[in-house]
C-alpha cells in the first residue's frame, strides 16, 4: 500500500511538472508574439514619424513662401 501511494505521489508530481512545463511553452509562444507585435508596431510608428518629419518639411517649406509671397505683396503696395 506504501508503495502505490509513492507510484501516485510521483505521478501527481510528474503531472505537475507536465502542467508547468506546457504553460511555460504557452508563455514562451506568448512572449514570442508579443516581441513580433512589438517590432511591428516600432516599424509602423517609424514609418509615420518619417511621413510626419516629410510633412513638417512641406509645410515649413510652405510657411517660408507665404512668408515670402506676403513681403513682395508688402512691397508691391507701397
Amino acid at each position: 500500500m506504501n508503495m502505490f501511494s509513492k507510484e501516485l505521489a510521483q505521478l501527481d508530481k510528474n503531472t505537475v511538472q507536465y502542467m508547468i512545463d506546457e504553460m511555460q511553452d504557452e508563455i514562451d509562444g506568448m512572449k514570442q508574439q508579443l516581441e513580433e507585435k512589438d517590432r511591428e508596431i516600432t516599424d509602423v510608428i517609424s514609418e509615420k514619424d518619417g511621413i510626419i518629419s516629410e510633412k513638417d518639411g512641406i509645410i515649413n517649406e510652405k510657411d517660408r513662401e507665404i512668408a515670402m509671397l506676403k513681403e513682395e505683396l508688402k512691397r508691391l503696395d507701397k
